[in-house]
């Protein structure tokens, strides 16, 4: 009889052991697949442009929203027309919001390191390239954010050089 019951409860410890194992992967397995969705989803990105009022500029993004997929590297277009009597020089400075959603996106190439001059009337297209990480989906302060702004201003370099003096 001894011998019957240690089996019985061997019995018993493996069965509620393999159950344990088995939640233990369902639950891991679960948490994989909800990152993996999180990664894939589209966050909405709000394109915001302003001109400093001593530029006498038109600027705006070609499309005012766009959405892209975290890992995606994205072009974006901007158009931008001199509307002034003069050949005038700018440059652009840009922030994003939430801040924290700035240290996830690389620009791979960008219109705003480089100094842009326009004669009068005269229009151009510029370009950002940039890549969202997939880490972002990972940080506790930005897995949430499924809508962010990048905003681009465009200063008049010749005061901006002097300001930065």
């Amino acid at each position: 009889m001894d011998l019957n019951k240690k089996r019985f409860l061997s019995f018993y410890l493996i069965l509620i052991l393999l159950i344990f194992l088995i939640f233990i992967f369902y639950f891991f397995i679960n948490k994989i697949q909800k990152e993996k969705i999180i990664a894939q989803e589209p966050i909405s990105i709000n394109l915001l442009t302003s001109v400093h009022p001593k530029l006498d500029w038109n600027f705006k993004a070609t499309k005012k929203k766009i959405s892209i997929k975290p890992g995606d590297v994205t072009t974006i277009n901007y158009v931008v027309e001199n509307r002034g009597a003069t050949e005038t020089t700018g440059i652009a400075t840009f922030a994003y919001f939430p801040k924290q959603f700035g240290s996830y996106i690389t620009k791979i190439n960008c219109f705003c390191y480089d100094a842009q001059t326009l004669k009068p009337n005269e229009k151009g297209e510029f370009v950002l390239i940039i890549l969202i990480d997939p880490e972002v989906t990972k940080d506790s302060k930005t897995k949430e954010v499924k809508e962010a702004t990048i905003q681009f201003t465009f200063f008049d370099y010749k005061e901006y050089k002097e300001n930065k003096s």
